[in-house]
This record gives C-alpha cells, structure tokens and sequence, in this order.
C-alpha cells in the first residue's frame, strides 16, 4: 500500500470515526459507567484471588492433605467470595451515581448513596429468590439503569429548585442532606410503583425483566465478529491518537463483568463454562505489551542500528513489560505513520482470530477470573484461566506471530530513519 493510498485511508478513518469517538468520550452517561467499574476493580482483583481456592485447578482428590485444606476452609473462601464479587452490582452503583453526580456538580457522596438505595429497592422486593442474588453480576444491568435514573432526578429537581433550602449558616452537609429529601423521595417512590405495575402487567419485577432484554446483548458480545468491531474500532482510535482503549472498554465492561460472573457460576456448578470474550482476552491475548501488540517491537528496538529506535526501545521496554506502550506509540512513532498502519491494525485482529479457535476447539482455557490489565501477559493468562498453561503458550504464539508481521514493515522504517540519520550527521 503506497503513501498516497494510506493518506487517503486515514482522511476516510479521520472523518468518519473521529465524531463518533470524540461523542462517546466526551458522554458523561458512558463516563459514569466507566469509573464504576473502574471504582470496583479492585473487589473485582480481590474476589478473583479466591477463584483458585474455591475451585481448584486440579483435582484435589489426588492431594489428601491439600483436599482437606480445602474443604475445611472452603466456606471461609466462599464468604471472602460473596463479600466481593457477590456484591459487584452494589458498588457499580455507588461509583456510577458518585461519577455522575460529580460530572453535574452535585454532592457525590450523598448522590453514590441514592443510586445504591434505587438499586437496593428494585432489587430487594423480588419474589422467591434468594437474599442478595441481584447484587452480584445478575444485577449489573439494574444497578447501571438506576445510577443514571437516580442522579438525572435529582439533576432536574435541582434545576426546577424543588428541595428545601436551608439558610447559609446550617453546616453545608446538613443543607445537602435537607436537598436531598424531596428527590429522594421521589425516587424511592416512583421505583417502586414501576416495579410493582411491572409486575403486575409482566410477571416480572425490573431487575429480571431488564435481565432478559439485555440476555440477548450478552450473547451477541461474545462472538468472534464483536471481537473484531470492538478491536477494530480501538486500533483505529489509537492510530489517530484518540485514546481508544477507554472508549472501547468502557462499552465492554458491563458485558465482559456479566460474562465472567457467568462463568464463575458454571464453574461452581460443574458446568461448560460458557463465555470466551472477557477482559483477560482482551488484556493479555490482543493487548501483548500495549496496543497493537507492540511488544515483539520493543525487542526490535533495542538491537536497531537507528539511534531513535534505539533510544525509545530503551525507554519503552520496562512499560511494555506492564503493557504501558505509549512510549512506543508517539517515540516511533506508530501513531498517524502509515508505515506501521497495517501491522498496528491487523496484527491484534489476527491473534484474535486465532484465540478465539483455539478456545471453541478446546485448546485454550477460558478466563475466570479478573486481574490488572497492566500483569504480564503470559502470567496474567494463566493465573485469570486458573493457572492454564496452554494459555502462556498462546501469548508466546501471539507475540511470535506480532513479531513475524511487524517485522519487514519495521525493516523499512528503520532503513529510511538510519538514512535520515546518516545524513543529517553529515
């Protein structure tokens, strides 16, 4: 593809794309569901360390000593358990509300708590099921849906001035909470009439209904061609500098967290586990030392004979190593050079292709855990799959294949950058 070729490809990505993706970063709804699960990482980590002690990853029959270990302490597991990833959905809905509520200048604190209450009370009335069963990943949806319908109440009874308002010299947290009443109390109020007419008219309460609307997302988000658009779209962004990543997970996120929980709930029943598009697959299979790949790019760096690939590479390889490539990104630079447009954009799609194969043939083991994005590949693949050793071998097939692509593009660039060097020193 010639220089004029790849030009016009990105004037066509540029136009095209850039709207849509400066739209969505700038969305405050979008924002809001991002730093909520962005707020509950870390219980998300936490949870996950108990994976493997719950369901071990071999059979504990062939270890007597471990075996008993196990059962003996496995309630303790179990309550560690429940006390983080059971209740995922709860803190989703304080961090969205707080996110959002601070995005409109209103009170966070009080704001988070309102969302968890609207949560708590479309959650709390459903018949036959068992206490807290929504407050996990099976509640996601509801607790997204009422964040955001808390928080714009309260928005709009603010902006009408319908709430008490106490003189200036009643401390401000009590002026807040006098505020908040009337709000409040409308939304306690009409959650509970929507729910009941609900169920009066459906059978079903909003947390099971809005279950089953969104069941049909879950499972169009797991397939091959939601990997490609999503991947797609994030490279893209990257390569016009647009921070693409952010977009991308956060649209993700509620659907990668649902499919987890799905898995962890198969897993404990003894069944298939059902889902192979989570977060470890995309962190650790298409995100090898950052976007794109990079990482096999690094390791050409440092052995270049071009004085800035060699520099950068120097610079880059500790981020990369944590799979925090921006170095490489503008020091190359990859970003806007249709030198590496092709490689940067097909590399992640093809180990895409080939891991999602490989997972639907039995190859690789799916994830079931969540871990930081920034672990090491091939650690993270294993430990967030229950310590599966087939897939550290997939992260060196992916970055032997990254390095097999990359390679004659970077050739051509650090030839024309050593030409551009030698004579500049001329």
């Amino acid at each position: 593809m010639d220089q004029q070729t790849n030009r016009l490809l990105m004037k066509r990505v540029e136009r095209h794309i850039s709207p849509i993706a400066n739209w969505l970063a700038s969305s405050k709804h979008l924002i809001a569901i991002r730093d909520g699960f962005q707020i509950s990482m870390p219980f998300i980590v936490v949870g996950s360390l108990f994976v493997p002690f719950i369901f071990p990853p071999f059979n504990p029959s062939n270890y007597p000593s471990i075996n008993a270990f196990l059962l003996e302490y496995r309630a303790f597991f179990s309550t560690m358990f429940e006390h983080t990833m059971g209740l995922i959905a709860l803190f989703i809905a304080f961090g969205a509300s707080a996110s959002l509520a601070k995005q409109y200048g209103i009170p966070e604190r009080l704001s988070g708590l309102t969302g968890c209450v609207a949560f708590l009370l479309l959650t709390g009335t459903i018949e036959h099921a068992s206490p807290g069963s929504y407050l996990g990943g099976n509640g996601l949806f509801t607790a997204i849906i009422s964040s955001i319908y808390s928080i714009e109440v309260i928005r709009f009874f603010y902006r009408k001035g319908w709430y008490f308002d106490m003189p200036e010299e009643v401390p401000l947290i009590t002026r807040n909470g006098f505020k908040l009443i009337l709000p409040l109390l409308f939304i306690m109020l009409s959650l509970a009439i929507i729910n009941l007419t609900l169920k009066h008219y459906t059978g079903l309460y909003f947390p099971q209904l809005i279950t089953d609307i969104f069941k049909p997302l879950v499972i169009a988000s797991d397939t091959l061609t939601a990997v490609l658009l999503s991947l797609l779209l994030c490279q893209l962004l990257w390569f016009m500098g647009i921070h693409g990543s952010l977009i991308v997970t956060g649209i993700m996120n509620p659907f990668w967290l649902s499919g987890l929980i799905a898995n962890q709930t198969a897993l404990a029943a003894g069944a298939p586990v059902p889902h192979i598009y989570l977060q470890g697959f995309w962190d650790y299979y298409l995100l090898i030392g950052g976007v794109g790949s990079t990482l096999p790019l690094v390791f050409m760096a440092l052995k270049s004979r071009s004085k800035q690939l060699s520099s950068v590479g120097k610079i880059g390889l500790i981020p990369s190593m944590f799979n925090i490539n921006e170095p490489i990104l503008f020091g190359f630079p990859i970003i806007m050079n249709p030198m590496f447009f092709l490689p940067f954009v097909c590399v992640p799609l093809i180990n895409a292709t080939l891991a999602w194969h490989f997972t639907q043939l039995g190859l690789l083991d799916p994830f079931i855990s969540m871990l930081p994005w920034s672990m090491p590949a091939p650690i993270g693949a294993s430990l967030s799959s229950n310590g599966s050793w087939h897939n550290i071998l997939m992260v060196l097939f992916a970055m032997f294949n990254s390095w097999m692509i990359y390679r004659p593009f970077f050739k051509v660039y650090e030839k024309q950058l050593i030409s551009q060097e030698t004579h500049s020193s001329s």
